[in-house]
């Protein structure tokens, strides 16, 4: 409760106070500090965990890879990551977690991250392509962008986000027709994008 209302010391004053420790406590912990951009006291935290009998979970990992990458720890983030592939005690990586790639994405690492999609042991899914795009246009990586965009427009044919961004990213290559196509496609499938709107 209290880490996620950035009273970060007095929750640890709190699980320091526990007699006995789970990995639900141990993630709650590590949540209010990820959460509020303590990527480097969440390693440290985790490794204080490592040092214990509690096995971290497959929640523990995606918390603390997520701190790694908005920290930009990418060493320590494949650290943990290969942690969970090699590990014979830990459960394998599930899809959640491959979002690693986000980890080479935000080190403008954009090579290793397509390699890394490449690689996978899964399917990669739309979260996986997300996070390529994202870091490919931050980039200003054209290509692999537009490899992305489309992709997800192929494993997402019904939202119309993908649609949008894929035309966008065509947009930026200067394909104005193709861009015009994307948009024709989304409106003649009748996928429209939801308006926003305020409570207010």
């Amino acid at each position: 409760m209290y880490g996620r209302y950035v009273a970060i010391h007095d929750a640890k004053w709190a699980f320091t106070l526990m007699k006995e420790h789970d990995v639900i406590s141990w993630n709650s912990l590590l949540s209010g500090y990820a959460h509020h951009g303590f990527g480097k006291e969440t390693v440290e935290l985790f490794e204080q965990m490592r040092r214990t009998e509690v096995k971290p979970d497959n929640t523990t990992f995606l918390i603390v890879l997520t701190a790694c990458s908005h920290a930009g720890l990418l060493d320590k983030g494949l650290e943990y990551f290969n942690l969970m592939s090699n590990d014979d005690f830990l459960t394998p990586p599930k899809m959640e977690h491959y979002a690693t790639v986000d980890l080479f994405g935000r080190a403008g690492n954009l090579h290793e991250a397509e390699a890394f999609v490449g690689s996978m042991q899964v399917k990669p899914g739309a979260s996986v392509y997300r996070a390529l795009l994202s870091a490919s246009q931050v980039h200003g990586n054209k290509e692999l962008a537009f490899l992305s965009a489309t992709t997800l427009q192929q494993l997402c044919p019904n939202d119309p986000a993908t649609y949008i961004l894929l035309s966008n990213v065509l947009l930026t290559r200067g394909s104005w027709d193709d861009a015009a196509g994307v948009r024709k496609l989304m409106y003649d499938r009748g996928i429209r994008k939801t308006p926003g709107y305020s409570w207010i």
